[in-house]
């Protein structure tokens, strides 16, 4: 097992990274570890690799039984950059301009999410204007009941 603190690369599965037998099959940009939690960043701290990063199982440092899973990042993004340009290259121009409309969708609806948090803070600061103005007009009833009281009193 690997102790705290530090790391190992033990090369099963036909030279990959991975520690548990098979290799790494998926290729995500987040992948999840065998135990199906998103695999976290670790830096390692041993001679061979000092200051590598690598994805592990979350539950690796939590006392707890653990999946092994280990990836060394470098080499999980080098298969994203691999992956990416063929992902790409399979899509044809319909799927290519699907997915262009849909950015241009996000963007206007990113548009329309500023606009209305736009309307809203002017209908917040319309609100605070009115609020102050319905506390003045109290405040001088209430002066002018107290006065007419006090005028009242002296009489």
């Amino acid at each position: 097992m690997m102790s705290e603190g530090s790391s190992s690369c033990t090369r099963r599965g036909g030279g990959s990274s991975c520690a548990v037998p098979g290799g790494c099959s998926r290729v995500a940009i987040a992948p999840k570890c065998y135990c199906g939690i998103y695999a976290i960043m670790y830096k390692s701290r041993t001679t061979s690799n000092p200051n590598r990063v690598f994805l592990g199982c979350p539950l690796f440092k939590a006392k707890e039984p653990y999946c092994r899973y280990f990836v060394w990042l470098d080499e999980h993004l080098k298969k994203i950059r691999a992956v990416e340009p063929e992902a790409l290259g399979a899509m044809d121009e319909a799927e290519g301009v699907a997915v262009e409309e849909q950015l241009l969708g996000n963007q206007d609806i990113e548009k329309k999410i500023e606009e209305l948090e736009r309307k809203l803070l002017s209908i917040e600061s319309k609100k605070k204007k009115k609020l102050s103005l319905w506390h003045i007009t109290v405040i001088g009833v209430v002066v002018v009941v107290v006065s007419v009281c006090i005028l009242k009193g002296y009489d």
